[in-house]
């Protein structure tokens, strides 16, 4: 490893040099193991001796790796401990239509911007079966080391755009003559566990905590939806990955 190198897999930590480049860092055993396993574009992968050391077992399948040393992997690693092991790859290019709406839920989030949260919810959606994520301009980056730690793996089965929210959800209700429903968390939304959904297919907006869903993508819901307080509860809201994981349960299941 070349100083140049360990400072080109630095730059990587920020989100315009992610871009630019359109590769991203994954660090750790897990992450690494699901990105390997995934159709994922992996560059390199870079281990300590004393990880070696403590895996041979994981050594022994990687068709190629370089050592570094202690110091090399923790100027590069973005954790407080350094896990011994990181790898660099290739950002995908997803293209999600909005009319694939109609057949299938698609998950979009207005401002999300805490990338514990967009890893949640990622994480969130692989395990309901929603494989399709619009994020909008100012969402998180979910390229960031804390939102690929936060997916636990998921975001390598998960296709994910970073788009015009408004503008995406126009063109879904007009390539489905409003058939297609836009489902939108509000204060004054019907009950969603009372709501009956009888088509599983749709678009579901989460909002961010601090402002919601913004008032220019707020016309485009079609159905306004809320989850109830309890008697008595006088929280101001719910976090916005727990409230995507209620909504998106519910809807599943009703």
């Amino acid at each position: 490893m070349t100083k140049n190198d360990i400072k080109f897999i630095q730059s990587l930590k920020q989100t315009k040099f992610r871009k630019e480049n359109k590769m991203f860092v994954v660090e750790g055993n897990k992450l690494v193991s699901e990105l390997l396993a995934s159709d994922f574009k992996v560059e390199n992968i870079l281990v300590t001796e004393t990880w070696l050391e403590k895996f041979p077992e994981m050594a022994a399948g990687l068709k190629s790796y370089d050592v570094v040393n202690a110091k090399q992997m923790e100027q590069m690693s973005s954790m407080v401990t350094p896990p011994g092991i990181i790898a660099t790859a290739h950002t995908p290019s997803y293209n999600i239509n909005p009319k694939d709406a109609e057949n299938e839920f698609i998950l979009a989030l207005d401002g999300i911007n805490d990338p514990g949260n967009l890893g949640t919810m990622i994480r969130t959606a692989d395990w309901f079966g929603i494989n399709k994520i619009v994020c909008s301009s100012d969402c998180a980056d979910a390229w960031q080391a804390k939102t690929i730690q936060s997916t636990m793996g998921s975001i390598f089965r998960i296709q994910i755009i970073e788009t015009d929210l408004k503008d995406f959800l126009s063109k879904t209700q007009q390539l489905s003559n409003s058939a297609t429903p836009i489902y939108g968390a509000l204060m004054e939304g019907e009950n969603i566990f009372t709501k009956k959904i009888e088509k599983k297919n749709g678009v579901i907006i989460i909002g961010s905590e601090s402002h919601g869903i913004r008032e220019d993508v707020l016309p485009l819901v079609t159905s306004p939806i809320h989850i109830p307080r309890g008697k008595g509860s006088q929280t101001e809201s719910l976090n916005a990955s727990v409230a995507a994981a209620i909504i998106i349960s519910t809807i599943y299941n009703s």
